[in-house]
């Protein structure tokens, strides 16, 4: 197949303090991608971490489709994809975490799927989904997360940090989000029509540590209260 006639995709990874997993991360997200129909270009957004992540994907760029972003300083995952989001050229755009959580068996099912749907996001709940050896307390917390994002988007799961888009969804769109759920702000401020759901399984992280904290929930707080008032004055101004 020409490489005019595959789908163009960016993927943007934002990463902070994950030497040790990029490396296996690239390997084997450009292993698993089905290059007789996908362009899969990565973009690597680094704060500026201390454990030389940045370095490290500079020097993958001689093996594989990488471009590297190296910020300042920790200024959030959310600013970080949208910053990836704005380097890219291309039609289609996605999102996944540095950590390896994010399993790629499903990255082409996902990306394919664009070519009739809008959005497309990896669902970490529901049958066919699981998630490995998350504590009690880690599942109540984002559970009762997803059951309040549910409400305002109507998708299993809208805190996903897994998806693939159309750049016509955030087209005209100015997001805002510094903390960890783009995809929640996407949809509820997107222009799209037609979104579909991939069950995986969310992995361990091998090497770091998650970067949830109480302020990043703060934050998500702050959100549903925010988007909560967009959806109400936009109803009223449609």
């Amino acid at each position: 197949m020409p490489k005019n006639d595959l789908i163009a995709v960016s993927l943007i990874i934002p990463t902070y303090n994950e030497a040790k997993n990029v490396p296996f991360l690239i390997e084997e997200i450009f292993g698993a991608v089905d290059k007789n129909k996908i362009d899969l270009e990565f973009i690597i957004v680094d704060d500026n971490s201390p454990d030389g992540t940045g370095k490290i994907a500079e020097e993958l760029a001689s093996k594989y489709p990488v471009r590297v972003i190296h910020r300042r300083g920790k200024l959030g995952l959310g600013t970080a994809v949208i910053e990836g989001f704005k380097l890219s050229k291309r039609e289609y755009m996605g999102a996944m975490d540095g950590d390896m959580s994010h399993n790629p068996v499903i990255l082409n099912q996902m990306i394919s799927s664009l070519v009739d749907n809008d959005i497309a996001i990896g669902n970490r709940f529901g049958e066919g989904s699981g998630i490995e050896n998350w504590g009690l307390h880690r599942r109540m917390i984002s559970g009762a997360g997803v059951f309040l994002a549910k409400i305002l988007t109507r998708t299993k799961d809208p805190l996903s940090g897994y998806f693939f888009m159309k750049k016509s969804v955030i087209s005209g769109v100015k997001l805002k989000t510094t903390g960890y759920k783009i995809l929640f702000e996407i949809l509820v401020k997107g222009n799209y029509k037609k979104v579909k759901e991939f069950p995986y399984t969310f992995r361990m992280r091998k090497y770091s540590a998650s970067k949830l904290n109480a302020k990043e929930f703060i934050l998500f707080l702050g959100q549903i209260g925010s988007y909560g008032l967009y959806k109400i004055i936009k109803l009223f101004k449609s």
